[in-house]
């Protein structure tokens, strides 16, 4: 019999600490907007809702990430399923030295190894340009100067005949006067122009939805909506939801929901025991479906 143990937004707003994780439990996060630093049990952790960043400390068997925009670190891992969207999970070291195994659902999310030096940008030191002079020759009084950079060097020479003479290459420039006082050098470096990057707008694609996804992180909602090639998640359980017109991918990562919609590229169904209905197909094809629960059920609606 599996245990869990929910850590909510009450109790990390009191700051009250985890009780210890028994044998058979294992703590799971919820809510929205959270900051949390959790033990992991002993079956692992489970990460839902939305927006949270969760540090997830000890040996974690098994992490299952679910929800939106959560950012999750793991210390030492063992097993790994992200489903839902746009979730980003970092972990140190795998147990025993051993390279943890991962599964990737939903959209949008990413998993990468981090060590706490992947996290210090390293300091960009200014570049520093340094004028030398060579003293003037006895019989004609020519100077010489160079002025150099990491990346370019320029030099440059003046004499009676051509008593004034520059030279640049980039951001180093070097100016010369031979006269009848002696030569004089100067050298300066200018920065350089920038020419403002024009930015294009981004096409959506069919992977990602058009504009701001429709997030449900909420339970028992009854609501209509129009998707608009918006991406969908549910989080929330229990909701009864109608979807109208073309959606871009849904994500249902909630429990006992029954989503009735129009019609869309994707369906990914990482909760347990929801009902998705789609009315219409998208270019003759039918969506892609996968599923990460259990007791899901997808299909086309018949016509009325």
């Amino acid at each position: 019999m599996r245990l869990d143990l929910r850590v909510g937004t009450i109790a990390a707003a009191a700051g009250l600490c985890l009780p210890m994780v028994a044998y058979g439990q294992r703590p799971v996060v919820e809510g929205m907007s959270q900051r949390l630093t959790v033990a992991c049990g002993t079956e692992g952790a489970k990460v839902q809702g939305m927006g949270n960043t969760v540090t997830l400390t000890g040996t974690c068997a098994t992490v299952l990430v679910e929800g939106s925009d959560n950012t999750v670190h793991i210390a030492t891992l063992g097993k790994l399923t992200v489903a839902g969207m746009n979730n980003k999970v970092y972990w140190t070291a795998g147990i025993d030295g051993a390279a943890p195994k991962i599964t990737k659902e939903g959209i949008g999310n990413t998993v990468a190894k981090q060590t706490p030096a992947d996290a210090e940008a390293p300091v960009a030191r200014p570049q520093t340009t340094t004028p030398s002079t060579a003293a003037p020759s006895s019989g004609g009084g020519t100077a010489t100067a160079t002025a150099s950079s990491p990346k370019s060097t320029a030099t440059a020479s003046a004499k009676p005949g051509s008593p004034t003479l520059a030279a640049g290459n980039g951001s180093s420039k070097v100016a010369m006067t031979a006269g009848g006082d002696g030569p004089s050098v100067s050298a300066t470096r200018t920065a350089p122009k920038t020419t403002p990057t024009a930015r294009t707008a981004s096409t959506p694609t069919a992977a990602t939805g058009v504009g701001t996804p429709i997030l449900v992180p909420i339970n028992q909602q009854v609501k209509t909506m129009d998707c608009e090639g918006r991406a969908v998640s549910v989080q929330g359980n229990a909701n009864r939801l109608t979807l109208k017109g073309r959606c871009g991918p849904i994500t249902v990562g909630g429990n006992e929901n029954i989503l009735d919609v129009g019609s869309t590229t994707r369906i990914d169904t990482s909760g347990n025991r929801n009902v998705v209905r789609y009315r219409e197909l998208v270019d003759d094809k039918a969506p892609v479906v996968t599923s990460g629960g259990t007791g899901n059920r997808v299909s086309k609606a018949e016509p009325q």
